[in-house]
């Protein structure tokens, strides 16, 4: 029974998925020089990179799963003035599908991927390992450190990796948890030359950003479902939004 119950809430979250209007950045500006590449790479590689969007409290145990489905948004306004500039303005929206696993009581991963229904305009992956290690006993406060790294691409034109590690406070109260935290994140790209390419001088560059940056979040608890939103505060505020199961 727990076996098919698992598969329902996998599927509920893939037709979800699937009736979404999923997008990606379509039309990149070309012609980037060293600084507009190290301005693209705070846009697209801050923007994609790995979220708690998230209950920080454990899963728990050996027994713990998770599922959810997540929308992210990264502000494009600045980028498309970039290089030779676009139409494109405003936000661009993608979604990824993230399933968890608690380890060992306070010990969680968790893998996160791009629905293939997106197309192959944007690609998107990676993985936490959280680790839930204090709890106070007289409030309902905990802390949770999570190591996370990962990968996108952006029509293939630039290639971006990320790695970092957040600490995050939680406070929980009946079935809201609000969380805020900070950390250090990291992201290498890799800009594609030649002739189709989005250099301006053609060859194919990497570029390199370190930045601090806080978050905030809340997460809501309805059953074995959650719902949660968080903002992101790199160079620019990221908004992303997360619906998924435990259980």
């Amino acid at each position: 029974m727990g076996f098919l119950h698992f598969w329902r809430n996998i599927l509920v979250i893939a037709l979800i998925a699937g009736t979404s209007q999923a997008f990606a950045a379509t039309d990149l500006p070309r012609n980037l020089d060293a600084k507009d590449q190290t301005r693209a790479l705070q846009i697209l590689g801050f923007g994609s990179a790995s979220k708690i969007l998230d209950n920080p409290y454990p899963l728990g145990g050996y027994t713990g799963i998770e599922v959810g489905l997540s929308s992210e948004f990264i502000p494009a306004e600045d980028l498309a003035s970039l290089g030779s500039k676009t139409e494109d303005k405003g936000e661009f929206n993608f979604y990824t599908l993230t399933v968890g696993k608690g380890l060992y009581y306070n010990i969680d991963t968790l893998f996160y991927f791009t629905p293939t229904i997106q197309g192959e305009k944007m690609q998107n992956y990676g993985a936490q390992l959280r680790w839930g290690f204090y709890e106070a006993s007289f409030f309902p406060l905990s802390l949770t450190a999570m190591l996370y790294g990962g990968g996108a691409s952006f029509s293939n034109l630039i290639n971006v990796s990320t790695m970092g590690l957040d600490l995050i406070a939680t406070v929980a109260m009946d079935r809201l948890a609000i969380y805020t935290g900070f950390g250090r994140v990291r992201a290498t790209g890799t800009f594609i030359g030649g002739a189709d390419g989005i250099t301006a001088d053609q060859n194919t560059v990497t570029q390199d950003v370190v930045e601090d940056h806080a978050v905030f979040g809340l997460n809501i608890d309805i059953s074995k479902m959650f719902l949660a939103m968080q903002i992101d505060r790199y160079s620019d505020s990221v908004y992303s939004a997360k619906i998924g199961f435990r259980f």
